[in-house]
């Protein structure tokens, strides 16, 4: 798998957040990343990552062991997962 982030710059908030409202119902999460790497820092140096993150949402908690590959396009920043 391949993460594609997309960002946009949002100029009425407000507005944008009924909209997504009007569409479904939202859910707050709450995101807790935690990065690791050797101590000689070679995962960063390389590009890649190793991250822990604890999630919480709506009561429930998870946790999502994540590594990363060097980005494939310089662009996005895009990292095979």
């Amino acid at each position: 798998m391949i993460e594609a982030e997309l960002k946009a710059r949002v100029r009425d908030p407000a507005t944008l957040r009924a909209r997504l409202t009007s569409l479904a119902s939202g859910e707050s999460s709450v995101y807790r990343d935690s990065y690791y790497d050797w101590p000689t820092g070679n995962l960063s140096i390389d590009g890649r990552e190793l991250r822990l993150r604890l999630v919480e949402a709506e009561g429930r908690k998870t946790a999502l062991l994540t590594y990363k590959e060097p980005a494939v396009e310089s662009v996005s920043g895009s990292k095979p997962e």
